[in-house]
């Protein structure tokens, strides 16, 4: 089912998928969105602001989080708003999905990035252990 705009409550955390990663806001209303955006591509000088949504999708097709434990709406729309002009970004401790989460839950969470850093650590383990010793490893966990 393609979600559109209408479909949409005050204080949704929603996203769009890049190339990469995806990007994530609040949605405020009135066809605006409260997200972290900078220039080139959000990375440069990225601030809180509010922006239209077509500038938040940009083409891309518009998604949302769904919470079973979450803020109520009026809430996650306050603490959105409260953040406005904050320049606190930083890739790894509070990027757009961390302010997005925050806003909805009380708590900052990347699921991106969390399983971005599992996959590293995972082609780490593989490429620093040597496999005689990881194969049995491995078969005590999975049996």
């Amino acid at each position: 089912m393609s979600l559109s705009e209408k479909d949409l409550n005050l204080g949704d955390h929603i996203y769009v998928r890049r190339l990469v990663y995806s990007h994530h806001g609040i949605y405020a209303g009135d066809g605006n969105v409260i997200h972290y955006t900078g220039e080139e591509k959000e990375k440069k000088d990225p601030l809180i602001r509010e922006t239209d949504i077509e500038a938040f999708l940009k083409g891309g097709k518009l998604r949302r989080r769904d919470y079973k434990k979450r803020l109520p709406p009026s809430e996650t729309l306050s603490l959105a708003k409260k953040h406005l002009s904050d320049n606190s970004y930083s890739i790894t401790l509070n990027n757009c999905e961390h302010f997005a989460a925050y806003c909805a839950t009380g708590k900052r969470k990347s699921r991106q990035l969390r399983e971005a850093v599992g996959g590293l650590v995972e082609i780490a383990l593989y490429t620093m252990i040597p496999t005689h010793f990881l194969n049995p490893f491995l078969f005590f966990f999975i049996s």
